[in-house]
């Protein structure tokens, strides 16, 4: 029950929220049940996983973390020669009796593919020009598929104790008694859903506009046991029509060999994550703002003024609207951006029509930074922001006579750089209009 209102509670979360950034997953290492036992060794094997996400980002740095992986996962068990295991069964002749079996050489090779449903939190911040250190932390509903097991061994000595004679049948082969040679056997074993520990941690790389590229290291570790217990099992069945075909049922399951076991899987981890959300654009001043009662005149030759738009200067002076839309910084919002988005290519195409109609106007452009970085990086990333800035303009008509180029770097930052929420304010180019009339 309480599995089922926890996925309920995780869908739920999935469908409301309206999530920044999608992600494609793959991690490899050390995957698969960590066992407790006195009389074996079980070890892990290499294992991977592949998985998609979302993450919704409620700051520059937190966020949350959901969605669906698959997880292959491997083991080897085996037990120490000398020991027996004991289990009570009826024969064919309805007497109970003790079953014991003393194997040599005993081994299993065994693997499950599981369902995992992750919530994380994270947390990530800027160290470099496009590259950042994560990590997350949080949990995981592991839902295990059974487990496949390759049973093997040299020799399996199988044994009957009848305590109420007193009597040990140890080669009665037609009766299920015997020694059994090179046998091997294969099985499934049904295991438990269990709630993981799940960190990881890395480095996001900027590799396009709205790509990053994660790298890193994970861990995931359950509270629980995967083994259901089935402590009257043997690791072989008792088969009173013989000994040519016995079956294997496993060890996992009986708490006399194996006391614990626990989901462990940790490796490298690779994530490609695609950003959603789009920042807010700057609406275009409308024509009912720019119109001024000074130009109602003017406007009444509308028609003509629009064929002629692009090459003839109709209007003497800009609006105030139209300044304060040219003169609104541009947002150069992640870490070494210096590229034009296509959020600011919308609201340059809206300057670049605004110059096209006044020719008497100069531009300063100027690019600044936030304080992530030296300062001669700094300075060159806010001149390559002013460029790319200028160069969209230029394709939209306006003169490069008409643009002056300025960095200012990290220097007159528009906001404090702390607390860091602030960095992006300060990653920016502003226009500066000159009137050269």
């Amino acid at each position: 029950m309480k599995i089922k209102t926890t996925i309920a509670i995780l869908l739920l979360f999935n469908v409301t929220i309206k999530a920044q950034e999608f992600n494609l997953k793959i991690n490899g290492g050390q995957s698969g049940i960590l066992y407790d036992s006195t009389i074996g060794d079980g070890k892990l094997k290499f294992g991977g996983g592949l998985g998609v996400g979302y993450t919704y980002f409620f700051s520059n740095h937190w966020g949350i973390s959901t969605g669906i992986d698959i997880t292959y996962n491997q083991n080897s068990f085996t037990l120490n020669n000398g020991n027996t295991i004991s289990t009570y069964e009826v024969d064919d002749q309805t007497s109970a009796f003790e079953y014991q079996v003393t194997p040599t050489n005993y081994k299993e090779e065994q693997h499950f593919i599981g369902i995992a449903i992750p919530l994380l939190a994270q947390y990530r911040t800027s160290i470099a020009p496009n590259t950042q250190f994560y990590f997350g932390a949080g949990g995981k509903i592991l839902f295990p598929g059974k487990q496949t097991v390759k049973a093997s061994a040299s020799e399996l000595q199988l044994s009957g104790y009848y305590p109420d004679m007193n009597l040990i049948i140890d080669d009665l082969p037609s009766h299920g008694f015997g020694k059994v040679n090179n046998w091997q056997d294969k099985t499934t074993v049904s295991l438990e859903s269990s709630f993981l520990l799940s960190f990881e941690t890395g480095l996001t790389f900027k590799i396009k506009e709205k790509t990053q590229l994660y790298t890193g290291l994970y861990v995931d570790y359950s509270l629980s046991d995967l083994a259901k217990d089935t402590p009257s099992t043997n690791i072989v069945a008792y088969d009173p029509n013989g000994i040519d075909n016995i079956q294997a049922n496993g060890t996992i399951g009986n708490r006399k060999i194996v006391q614990g076991s626990r989901y462990l899987s940790a490796g490298i981890q690779l994530k490609l994550g695609f950003l959603l959300a789009k920042n807010k654009q700057e609406p275009a001043p409308s024509k009912v703002e720019t119109m001024s009662q000074t130009e109602a005149p003017v406007q009444e030759n509308a028609p003509v003024q629009q064929n002629v738009v692009e090459t003839a200067p109709a209007k003497i002076e800009l609006t105030p609207t139209e300044k304060t839309y040219i003169e609104k910084p541009l947002a150069f919002q992640e870490v070494g951006n210096t590229s034009v988005t296509p959020e600011l290519a919308t609201r340059l195409d809206e300057i670049a029509k605004i110059l096209n109609s006044n020719n008497d106007t100069e531009l300063n452009i100027t690019g600044y930074t936030c304080d992530i970085g030296t300062e001669a990086l700094n300075f060159e990333i806010g001149m390559k922001r002013a460029e790319a800035v200028a160069d969209y303009l230029k394709n939209k008509g306006i003169k490069a006579n008409r643009m002056h180029l300025f960095s200012k770097g990290q220097s007159e930052p528009l906001v404090p750089n702390v607390p860091v929420e602030n960095r992006p304010l300060n990653r920016r180019v502003t226009l500066t209009l000159i009137d050269t009339k």
